[in-house]
């Protein structure tokens, strides 16, 4: 009976990932490389070996020279990222080129890439899920977010390197989990692979530093104390798993690996362009202060805390929800939406975007509320280990603290997009499986027979079931934005 109930757990999860991968595959099939992207500028191969700018561009100089260029990459637009990205979509183009003729499909190809990490982001998703003391019926209810989520679902089109960057980060915090739990050299050279290859691709992902660094001090000094105390603090204890202590010699070591590989890899791109070109190690574009994007004569306060209340309703009587200058109002639109131009649509299609927009920030709304929950203040109640603990917390509060200094410093409204923040969605999806998973019929019931506290149930259930119907309008609304947008 046990094995059949694994077996239809495992199927149910099945069904869910292979709906995520037609929705992105759907997308992928009916959108083009020019549709709903970010700085890609133009490809022609057609046109010979003309320099443009735009991340297309910077594909089609690799694809055409197969080197680094040998001018300073600032002085070309979006040439001064890294090339790891856009080196695999030339290498992926010179494979296709070998059975293809028409160069339109084979620029239309490059989408391959993204698509493929977009898989991958799912598959390192539901590994970090599984880490946790999550039931499958909770798994599955995180894993539907991470499937239908529009802006993941964006990012598989998405031939920039946001789609990549964001997978090298997801395994970041993979394998920083797996190495805290099994501290080998195999599992800490994955985990600076990782960051490495992420920096040679985005140099945004060097973010992950911080988290790691902690977890990496907080192993130190438990290390440390146990070799202080060789009383019984040779394991910590969770629910999930008793986690061992690795030696500080042990440790030392594998910090030094760590570093011998991580920093020349990662560091390679940037150090190049400051010894040849005298480029800054960390330089970004910047739009002019007459740009229609500027915020900068916006107060402050309405940037960063509240919009201008009249503003606020004028744009939800126009079906929108918006005001461009303001940093939350921001990441609601370009967390579903990205930086979709709604002026020419119909009602119809104006009204789905806002309930689509709605929904989803009730959700993130909850999920924030059970991340301070869940990660903050009773991470052992829900049997989580300090190392995942200290990775979730000061990673989502690096990554958006980093956000927030970002579009302060850079104040264009392309600077408060979505996409620079994208790995805040799984912090707290995996806190709000946890508060759904407290709520469910099967969790309440083994409670009171382990004559546990089970606080108040009711509200409990009711919390859980308001989130089930959230989350199942949510992924119904993003299928058909989805359908809208392929289909416009």
């Amino acid at each position: 009976m046990e094995k059949v109930g694994k077996r239809t757990d495992r199927i149910k999860m099945d069904v869910i990932l292979a709906a995520g991968c037609m929705l992105r595959l759907f997308y992928v099939l009916f959108s083009t490389i020019y549709d709903r992207q970010y700085d890609i500028g133009m490809i022609d191969l057609d046109a010979g070996h003309t320099v443009t700018g735009g991340h297309l561009a910077y594909i089609q100089y690799l694809y055409e020279n197969w080197k680094l260029p040998d001018f300073d990459p600032t002085t070309v637009y979006q040439f001064n990222h890294p090339p790891l990205h856009h080196y695999l979509c030339a290498l992926w183009m010179k494979l296709c080129s070998l059975f293809i003729s028409n160069t339109d499909v084979l620029e239309e190809s490059i989408q391959i890439v993204p698509f493929v990490c977009s898989l991958l982001i799912l598959w390192f998703l539901l590994r970090i899920a599984e880490q946790f003391e999550l039931t499958e019926k909770a798994k599955r209810f995180v894993m539907l977010l991470f499937c239908f989520h529009p802006a993941l679902v964006l990012l598989s089109g998405s031939v920039n390197n946001d789609c990549m960057s964001l997978m090298f980060t997801v395994m970041c915090v993979y394998y920083t989990i797996l190495w805290s739990r099994f501290p080998t050299a195999h599992n800490i050279l994955k985990l600076a692979v990782s960051i490495a290859l992420g920096m040679l691709t985005k140099q945004s992902v060097a973010q992950m530093a911080f988290p790691i660094a902690a977890v990496m001090l907080w192993m130190l000094v438990r290390s440390l104390d146990n070799g202080r105390d060789c009383r019984a603090r040779s394991v910590e204890n969770t629910r999930n798993a008793a986690i061992p202590v690795a030696p500080v010699k042990k440790l030392l070591g594998q910090y030094v690996l760590f570093g011998v590989v991580s920093i020349p890899l990662g560091m390679s791109f940037y150090i190049r362009n400051r010894i040849q070109f005298h480029m800054p190690l960390v330089w970004i574009y910047t739009l002019p202060e007459d740009s229609w994007q500027y915020t900068g004569n916006v107060p402050v306060l309405n940037r960063f805390l509240f919009p201008v209340p009249s503003e606020m309703l004028d744009n939800l009587r126009q079906f929108k929800l918006g005001c461009g200058y303001n940093v939350w109002m921001q990441i609601i639109r370009t967390s579903v939406l990205g930086e979709w131009d709604m002026a020419d649509v119909g009602r119809s299609v104006k009204v789905l975007a806002v309930l689509l927009m709605l929904v989803g920030a009730l959700l993130a709304l909850a999920a924030w509320m059970a991340f301070i929950r869940v990660f903050v203040v009773r991470a052992k109640r829900f049997g989580i280990d300090s190392a995942s603990r200290i990775l979730f917390v000061v990673g989502y509060f690096v990554h958006l603290l980093l956000y927030l200094k970002f579009a302060y410093d850079y104040p264009q409204e392309c600077s408060m997009h979505f996409r620079y923040m994208e790995i805040e969605l799984l912090f707290p999806a995996i806190a709000l499986a946890f508060i759904w998973q407290e709520g469910t019929k099967d969790q309440l019931e083994m409670r009171r027979r382990e004559g546990g506290a089970t606080g108040h149930p009711a509200v409990k259930r009711a919390i859980s079931q308001v989130l089930f119907v959230l989350l199942l309008a949510f992924c119904m609304l993003s299928t058909a934005m989805t359908a809208v947008w392929c289909l416009l």
